[in-house]
């Protein structure tokens, strides 16, 4: 991915960062110099080789945005027998290619083994084509083979030099290129059949690497000519990158990005960034630009017609003016010509062509000529290449522009550092200075009049310059470009800040969000270039066309609609000039929209007297409503409604009133009519309903059910209304019908709810069942939706509902398997038996899985239910014990891998067999238990232990299958008896003993009856014993004893010297006051009940100081302190009862 580079540098690979060159690792592995590297194409491996004949395979793991190296071994090594010269990964079967003096390997993941091929010569380079298919071997002799990728020769190219270097185009999406670099200082290009193809280029230096770049398009080449050469993917030389003081041996691109690595003799690495200028111009709506640095693509911006001119050379400069095109290259300038109305390469002829180097900044073109310019300096040539004028400025040009006039005589504007703004004829030889700036000029533009100047200067200032009055007649900030219109002399448009501003005459600015700058403005088109991207703009016309219709300007706002709005602004604009009594312009924004009602109403206009116009005007408008249902959207306001619907009513025709309104959807304007007529004369009351009535019936056979629905509201029947809605829909309709509806109308706003809900209109569903107060049906909703924050909040407003939510959020919870919220939900439910349900499925489920230590911590959750302390709690916490020392022992029988050591696997099964009751346990093998302890008795050498398991085994009811390997393994642990032994277990308490192992429920000293307690993670025996205070010491009084310590006071760790108390009929050991004082606080371990709990609180003492120890809060269950910190670490939790540390 281009993040990190290896280089080799004598016998080290060093590993730097490739963003800031940072030395991430140096690798030593290699005992000569490294000669070649090579990285896979998924970047998980690399692999290094050199004069030691040894091959090194790499792998590393990273880290974070700085790549901090974590993990760097060698994952396989191989030799040769001659040293290593060059090495290629395969981009596809991670195949990784080597050769050397005698022959070449291709390594194989897959197969783990290297086929080695003999060859004649030394190789020196080799590269994979994209498809993986064909490896490419540069030899010493010239010759060039082509392979398979097994090795098998398919084609030989034969070259008179050795072939220092080469390598495949990738990149090239017609077939792969190979380019050879051979000693003879020359470049060439083969396709994959071996046939040359191209020219040969001649270097000038013996090449010793080559690299396409991460397109493709370019190639660098570097050797002995102490530089790197850009070229592109045909050969042509370009540009020289950069020049050094040695060698260079390696340069390679970066995958993903325009960047050039460099290593050269003199021990030096370079990273250099590849910046490709942008060469364009611009004239009118024909764009030409640079393309791939030897060709020119001229674009029509409006028509997106494209062509490309290829120049089979370096394109330095490009100058468009009218149908002329200039290119200019690093000796010769070729002038084109436009022929015909096309825009196809045969369509440009060669004008002129001028040889020799013309260096220059800046390339103008004319008609007749073109002009360099050198700094201060601009020189005029003839086509012909004759130089006719000079002019010197007294500062640097910053930016020139051909600003129009006859042919031969066309002007320039020329803006310099100094700010000053010139106008050149270029048959004058004198300057006439336009305006003065403070600023340099950035950027520059003149009115297609000539009337006004637009400047942005180079400290994003916008002034435009009024150059009849000499005054400044706007200003703006934060402008990076600016660009007059060249259909509209008023209208300019700039860009900045990431925003298009349009200025028209003296209104207001219209802005609208735009990346890139201006580069061009032609009538409705913008032209923005972003990213060295050139785009055309649609801009709308329509603001700056109101603007002008607002100030009674029709003939303008008719040249802005000119240039493109749309087809309702045409409609405004022709309505705004009648009533203005701009005949002209109505008629011929009525002819542009060819509506013959208006062009006949307008042709009659002119017999009228003007007293009379405004009264035809006015009469036409009124009649226009019933000419199409549509026109409404064009008409200037309401009011023109109101006055034709009242001299209806006036008219009697109350019907056509209110049928214009339906035909406009003037709902709500039909309905305050006909409750405004109702008010006036109630014995219009009956005959507006039964008008709306059968509008609402017309409307319904018409299919219009929209207007049915509306009508049908109006007419005060809401459930037809439904019933359409239900039939018909549209769905959305609903809303506005819900809306309408008064609380009162209950059952009609539960249709509408329940329609709202089988629709998918959740939302508005809510808000209808609140707006009917309808607080079940509002959290059954939010319960449907699964929003269980809403839920809860009207469960919180609405105690009454608590069972509703409770059981299905339990159920939710359980479908996203967060089992133990679901187990809380349950308790507050008041349901534990659905919770005691879940955990017995879970725990169910998962030792037929055999996933037992989530058996384990299901088990254990639901036997701390409460923290009670009866007989099924307590079976269910042995049980959780149980399930998750098993779930070691599973581990080790069926993963082919374990991590568990042998003592820890012997110390669980000691702990199971000895806890595990004698109607054992759903899913616990007590046969899998022996066989652990067995087996791993024998590899620690503990045959006593193995003998002792075999013959419990044996006992047992065994699979058929295991008889005879069991009487076999009985047999030899006999013979074996004599080994290691391992000792009884000794009480800490009363020192007597007990077997090493015991078996079914005898995890107790069986003289003393005092539990064994074990560590959580190792399983070994710890030296803990249960203690309880003596009568009258408090919890708090313990505390404080334990402060009391000192150290000078130490004289043992048994029990006599602690003074317990141990009391043979209960079993039970006590502790005084000064059993208190003489133990340290970490030997001090308190288990004390919270909230409610009505078991007492436990104590425990460790009789090891030197031993540190952890007790879990949660689960009480002992762990040796550093395997407790490991843990944590690692997993941020208990490992028994997994509560959050």
């Amino acid at each position: 991915d281009g993040s990190q580079l290896i280089a080799a540098v004598g016998s080290r690979v060093l590993m730097y960062d490739a963003a800031t060159g940072d030395l991430l690792h140096s690798l030593k592995g290699h005992k000569g110099a490294v000669y070649c590297l090579a990285y896979s194409r998924d970047g998980k491996r690399f692999a290094s080789g050199g004069a030691d004949k040894t091959i090194i395979v790499w792998t590393y793991k990273a880290r974070g945005a700085a790549a901090q190296l974590l993990l760097l071994t060698c994952i396989l090594k191989y030799s040769h027998a001659h040293s290593i010269q060059c090495l290629a990964y395969n981009p596809v079967t991670q195949q990784l290619a080597s050769g050397t003096a005698s022959d070449f390997g291709i390594w194989s993941p897959e197969q783990k083994s290297v086929l080695k091929h003999t060859t004649v010569s030394k190789v020196l380079c080799a590269s994979w084509t994209k498809d993986g298919q064909i490896l490419a071997l540069g030899m010493f002799t010239g010759h060039v083979y082509l392979c398979d990728r097994f090795g098998n020769e398919q084609a030989m190219i034969e070259k008179s030099s050795p072939v220092w270097s080469l390598q495949w185009n990738v990149h090239n999406r017609a077939s792969d290129t190979l380019a050879v670099a051979c000693w003879d200082g020359t470049l060439t290009f083969f396709n994959i059949s071996g046939k040359q193809f191209g020219r040969c280029t001649d270097l000038g230096f013996d090449p010793c690497s080559i690299s396409y770049t991460c397109d493709g398009r370019y190639l660098c080449v570097a050797g002995s000519g102490r530089k790197v050469e850009l070229l592109s993917n045909e050969g042509i030389q370009l540009t020289t990158i950069c020049e050094t003081s040695d060698w260079v041996w390696a340069v390679r691109s970066h995958p993903k990005a325009d960047y050039v690595a460099v290593g050269c003799n003199d021990g030096s690495i370079s990273m250099l960034q590849l910046v490709f200028s942008m060469v364009h111009s611009l004239y009118q709506e024909r764009y030409a630009y640079r393309d791939t640095l030897t060709s020119v693509v001229v674009q029509n911006l409006i028509s997106n017609e494209k062509v490309r001119i290829k120049c089979h050379d370096y394109v330095k400069k490009i100058a468009v003016y009218q149908n002329n095109l200039a290119i200019q290259m690093p000796t010769k300038i070729i002038v084109y010509q436009l022929h015909g109305s096309g825009l196809a390469a045969s369509d440009y002829q060669v004008r002129a062509k001028l040889n020799g180097r013309m260096e220059c900044n800046l390339l103008v073109l004319t008609s007749r000529h073109f002009i360099l310019c050198h700094e201060t300096e601009l020189q005029l040539y003839s086509l012909s290449g004759t130089k006719e004028r000079e002019w010197f400025l007294e500062s640097s040009i910053r930016y020139i522009k051909v600003c129009g006039g006859p042919v031969g005589g066309e002007g320039l504007l020329v803006g310099t550092k100094a700010g000053q703004v010139v106008r050149l004829w270029i048959n004058n030889a004198f300057a006439v200075n336009l305006y003065s700036h403070k600023n340099p000029i950035r950027c520059l533009d003149l009115s297609a009049s000539g009337s006004r100047l637009a400047i942005v200067d180079e400290m994003s200032n916008l002034v435009v310059y009024d150059l009849q009055s000499r005054t400044v007649c706007y200003e703006e900030t934060s402008a990076s470009s600016v660009a007059w219109n060249t259909k509209l002399d008023s209208m300019l448009c700039y860009s900045g800040n990431g925003m298009l501003s349009i200025k028209t005459a003296d209104f207001p600015v219209h802005r609208q969000k735009l990346q890139g700058n201006v580069v061009g403005f032609q009538g409705s088109r913008m032209f923005s270039l972003q990213n060295f991207t050139m785009q055309t703009v649609e801009v709308p016309q329509s603001t700056s066309m109101r603007q002008y219709l607002r100030t009674g300007d029709y003939q303008n706002a008719y040249r802005v609609a000119c240039m493109g709005v749309t087809e309702m602004d045409w409609r405004e604009l022709a309505l705004e000039a009648m009533k203005g009594q701009d005949w002209k312009v109505a008629r011929a924004g009525f002819m542009r929209l060819r509506d013959v009602p208006f062009l006949d109403l307008l042709s009659h206009a002119a017999d009228y007297q003007p007293c009379h116009l405004a009264a035809c005007t006015y009469a036409f408008q009124v009649s226009l409503l019933f000419l199409s249902s549509w026109l409404w959207l064009t008409l200037p306001s309401q009011g023109d409604f109101e006055a034709a619907a009242q001299a209806y009513c006036e008219s009697g025709e109350v019907d056509k009133a209110m049928e214009m309104y339906a035909d406009l959807r003037m709902f709500e304007k039909a309905k305050a009519l006909a409750e405004c007529i109702q008010n006036k004369d109630q014995n219009n009351k009956a005959n507006v309903r039964d008008i709306i009535q059968r509008q609402a019936e017309w409307t319904e056979e018409t299919n219009d059910h929209n207007t049915a629905v509306d009508m049908y509201i109006i007419a005060g029947q809401p459930q037809k209304a439904l019933s359409i809605l239900a039939a018909h829909g549209p769905a959305l309709k609903l809303i506005e019908v819900s809306r309408r509806l008064n609380k009162s109308d209950i059952q009609e706003l539960k249709q509408c709810a329940s329609l709202m809900h089988r629709h998918g209109l959740y939302t508005h569903a809510l808000e209808t069942y609140t707006k009917l107060s309808d607080f079940r049906s509002t959290l059954l909703l939010h319960i449907e939706l699964e929003q269980w924050e809403e839920a809860f909040t009207v469960k919180k407003l609405h105690p009454e509902l608590q069972e509703d939510v409770n059981l299905p959020y339990a159920q939710w919870l359980i479908s996203r398997d967060r089992f133990e919220d679901a187990h809380l939900v349950y308790r507050q439910a008041g349901r534990p038996d659905l919770s005691e349900r879940l955990f017995a499925q879970l725990i169910e489920n998962a030792v037929k899985e055999k996933r037992f230590k989530d058996a384990a911590h299901s088990s254990w959750l639901l036997g701390m239910d409460g923290k009670s302390e009866d007989e099924e709690h307590r079976r269910l916490r042995l049980c959780a014990d149980i399930y998750y020392a098993y779930s070691y022992i599973d581990q080790s029988i069926s993963e082919p891998f374990r991590t568990t050591l042998p003592e820890t696997l012997i110390g669980t099964a000691r702990f199971v067999l000895a806890r595990i009751p004698r109607n054992s346990i759903a899913g616990v093998s007590v046969a899998n238990i022996l066989v652990t302890l067995a087996r791993h008795g024998e590899q620690l050498g503990a045959h006593d232990v193995a003998k002792e398991a075999y013959e419990h085994l044996r006992r047992l009811r065994v699979p058929s299958s295991w008889a005879d390997k069991l009487e076999a393994a009985t047999l030899a642990s006999r013979a074996r008896a004599f080994g290691r032994t391992i000792g009884p277990s000794v009480c800490f308490i009363c020192s007597g003993t007990s077997p090493f192992v015991s078996y079914f429920e005898t995890d107790s000293c069986a003289k003393c009856r005092q539990p064994k307690f074990w560590s959580f993670l190792t399983f070994r025996q710890l030296p803990v014993v249960q203690v309880f205070l003596k009568d009258g010491i408090t919890h708090q009084q313990a505390l404080e004893l334990l402060q009391r310590y000192n150290e000078s006071d130490v004289h043992g760790t048994n029990v006599e010297y602690l003074g317990l108390q141990h009391n043979l009929h209960t079993g039970r050991v006590y502790m005084d006051d000064k059993t208190l004082s003489k133990l340290q606080a970490s030997q001090f371990f308190a288990v004390v009940p919270t909230g409610g709990a009505t078991i007492q609180a436990r104590y425990f003492i460790s009789l090891e100081p030197s031993l540190s120890l952890f007790q879990c809060p949660s689960c009480e269950h002992f762990f040796e302190l550093e395997e407790w910190d490991f843990t944590v670490l690692r997993h941020g939790c208990c490992a028994f009862c997994r509560n959050a540390m």
